[in-house]
């Protein structure tokens, strides 16, 4: 039976047992909707929903008849390893998407913040959920001149003794200078 298919699709034999699995189902969800749309209208125009019309029972028993072959292939298509090699073949192409993004990430040159980003995007995108914001640009930073720790504290001591009389604080800084060896001031 697949080997039939697959030779007039020009696929694989297990392609064509999951395609005839996909028809098979396909058809009993078609029959489903014949059969709710039928008992929906024998409702409607006064008849018992437990009880349905006789036209409706070929309809069931079709729809009956094809999740039994649908069921039958797919337990085919099992038993010839059909989902293992599908397993591979999803596994091989993930892997084949992963390699081509890192290349691509890679010949970027992104900082990791960029990368992360473009990972998670990336695999919003596959999964079907939204892409995530980008962030806001960082704020150029003012170039700072550099603080001089020691000019720093001396400030800090003049405006401490500032209101303290008879405290003469450049006497005190030139002191701790002599002290220390320093003759810059």
């Amino acid at each position: 039976m697949a080997e039939e298919e697959a030779a007039g699709r020009q696929v694989t034999p297990q392609e064509a047992l999951l395609g005839l699995v996909r028809t098979a189902y396909g058809r009993a969800a078609y029959l489903d909707e014949v059969v709710k749309e039928k008992l929906q209208r024998h409702a409607e125009a006064g008849g018992d929903p437990f009880d349905p019309p006789s036209e409706l029972v070929r309809w069931l028993r079709q729809s009956r008849d094809e999740r039994v072959a649908a069921t039958r292939t797919a337990k085919a298509a099992v038993d010839a390893g059909v989902m293992q090699a599908l397993e591979r073949r999803l596994d091989m192409e993930g892997q084949v998407v992963a390699d081509t993004l890192a290349a691509v990430l890679d010949v970027l040159d992104l900082d990791q913040e960029q990368r992360v980003l473009a990972l998670t995007a990336a695999q919003a995108r596959l999964s079907g959920e939204p892409l995530p914001e980008r962030p806001a640009p960082a704020a150029a930073s003012v170039a700072e001149e550099p603080v001089d720790a020691q000019a720093a504290m001396e400030d800090t001591l003049r405006s401490l003794v500032a209101d303290e009389p008879g405290v003469d604080v450049e006497a005190l800084l030139r002191e701790v200078d002599e002290e220390e060896g320093r003759t810059d001031g």
